[in-house]
């Protein structure tokens, strides 16, 4: 059992220069260098966080840009046709009442030739005529994002780990950049959907490295602060492209806007140095310790001492390559089981949560508000799984959430009206949200804590990957209560819920207080199969 780290304290960092002295030979482990340069200054540490909480504000920016630029105003047309007007003449109410998506798509009503659209704001849903029975290619629009970012995940899976962090998040946020360019330039669906794969390869390539990047310069007794502040900027990113779009009518020009704000957050990560634990690993021990010897300038500390960074076993001085980094997991078991897991959590809980968050703008009237709802509900999830990650443990966070997500589908089966327009169903789903985004960001944490340095980049990859396929088939969810009782698609969603807790008692140890390791070999419980078989 690995030893719990003790992270430096106060005492410690004011002990006298004789006491250093005594301690230049000595051997620190990645996790104490990383904890004596960064010290006790929290406020110097989250204005270095600010940096990569800013990019990662352009991850949701990009994502949920077709929401509001592709809406499809079912509410904003007029009648040209004899034929429209005919079936005005005969609707028994006001005639604002009759502009409807069923009076459009019930009658097969063709715009420009019975109707006109009288937005008030632009969309490329009407630019493209997507509407009624080409409603489907919208959600395509959402989707292919997905194909882009699992096709990206996994061609990087081993990236991250052979050229490092800096380099490869940098080239994926700056090729998501131009796609975003292209978009507000697209005259056709058909160059959209292109350019919304590259998008989406580009953006979570980008932001799988900045979290790995991040973390790594974070000490272990701020990891959960890191994480919250980090996934936060996913809803308050939704915050500001509402905001953007709400101020700008023009789709193209809000897409271009969007564009301009990406490429500036993500200029300012040059300033960041490259992750000393991928030095480290690498055996380049002067470039690690250069760079920790700036965060402890930066921070105010003491520079560290030469030649102190321990080795860890198994621990190489080139590149692995993919194929040798493979074969670990064979090798070490332990890895192997907690990445398959943590893949299928992964997956679970990005089927749940693109499901629901693309269909935000279909629970009222103003898209802006309904989507503004949403986000506030993740603002207070991020609150909830810090609050609990930093009580409970990273662990037991993880099975409260997929019990919550459980709970509340299954209460979603039962019929109960609570008012004229509001079901049982309906609140369940609302509360299931807040759990789902609460698992969203422990499990970025999670994941990040049990993989080793050597192959954190392929892990967190191939679990975002996994995560990309559940995202994919998320916008989808809807059309399965069309030939399903909405009931046993609940019951299967609460089903899959509460095993995936189960499975977390089982299959994953806890990470809270452990020292991330740097090899496989110092995983917690790790062994060799050859040891095992000699």
């Amino acid at each position: 059992m690995k030893e719990r780290f003790q992270p430096l304290s106060e005492k410690e960092e004011a002990a006298e220069p004789e006491e250093n002295d005594n301690q230049l030979h000595d051997r620190l482990s990645m996790e104490e260098l990383v904890d004596k340069a960064v010290g006790t200054s929290k406020g110097r540490y989250v204005g270095f966080v600010s940096l990569f909480m800013l990019s990662n504000l352009t991850a949701s920016l990009m994502c949920y840009l077709p929401v509001l630029t592709g809406y499809i105003p079912y509410t904003e047309w007029q009648c040209v046709s004899e034929r429209c007007y005919a079936l005005l003449e005969n609707h028994a109410g006001e005639n604002q009442t009759f502009y409807t998506r069923d009076a459009m798509c019930s009658n097969d009503l063709e715009a420009d030739i019975d109707f006109i659209w009288t937005p008030k704001r632009s969309s490329f849903a009407v630019d493209f005529g997507i509407y009624c029975g080409t409603e489907s290619q919208k959600s395509n629009i959402d989707s292919f994002y997905f194909i882009g970012a699992f096709v990206g995940l996994l061609g990087s899976s081993s990236l991250f780990d052979m050229f490092g962090r800096k380099k490869v998040t940098l080239g994926g946020g700056l090729f998501a950049v131009a796609a975003t360019i292209g978009m507000a330039f697209a005259t056709n669906l058909h160059t959209m959907l292109g350019l919304r794969v590259m998008q989406g390869l580009g953006v979570l390539v980008a932001m799988t490295g900045r979290y790995v990047w991040c973390m790594e310069f974070t000490p272990l007794r701020l990891r959960n602060v890191a994480n919250s502040l980090i996934q936060v900027t996913w809803p308050l990113g939704t915050g500001v492209l509402i905001l953007v779009c709400y101020m700008v009518t023009n789709w193209r020009y809000g897409v271009g806007i969007v564009s301009f704000i990406s490429f500036l957050f993500y200029l300012q990560l040059l300033v960041c140095p490259e992750s000393p634990r991928f030095f480290a690993f690498r055996n380049k021990e002067e470039e690690a310790m250069e760079i920790l010897n700036k965060l402890a300038k930066f921070y105010n500390n003491p520079a560290l001492p030469e030649n102190s960074l321990e080795r860890e076993v198994d621990q190489v001085g080139k590149s692995d390559g993919f194929l040798k980094q493979m074969k670990a997991f064979i090798l070490y078991p332990v890895m192997l089981r907690r990445t398959v897991f943590l893949m299928i959590c992964w997956f679970t809980v990005s089927l749940f949560y693109y499901g629901l968050s693309f269909g935000w703008h279909k629970m009222g009237s103003n898209i802006f508000a309904s989507q503004g709802f949403g986000s506030l509900s993740e603002v207070v999830a991020c609150t909830l799984s810090f609050t609990l990650v930093g009580t409970a443990g990273r662990k037991k966070t993880q099975m409260v959430a997929f019990l919550g997500i459980g709970i509340c589908f299954g209460i979603a089966m039962i019929d109960v009206p609570l008012s004229s327009t509001w079901q049982l169903q309906q609140v369940a789903c609302l509360f299931a949200i807040v759990f789902i985004a609460t698992e969203f960001v422990t499990v970025y944490l999670y994941t990040a804590e049990l993989s080793p340095t050597s192959h954190r980049g392929m892990i967190m990859s191939l679990c975002s990957g996994t995560a990309r396929i559940g995202s994919f088939m998320g916008p989808y969810l809807s059309l399965l209560y069309e030939v399903l009782d909405r009931r046993i698609v609940l019951g299967m969603f609460g089903g899959m819920g509460l095993l995936a807790a189960v499975g977390t008692l089982f299959l994953l140890e806890d990470s809270t207080g452990m020292a991330v390791a740097e090899t496989p070999a110092g995983l917690q419980g790790a062994k060799r199969l050859e040891e095992e078989d000699s």
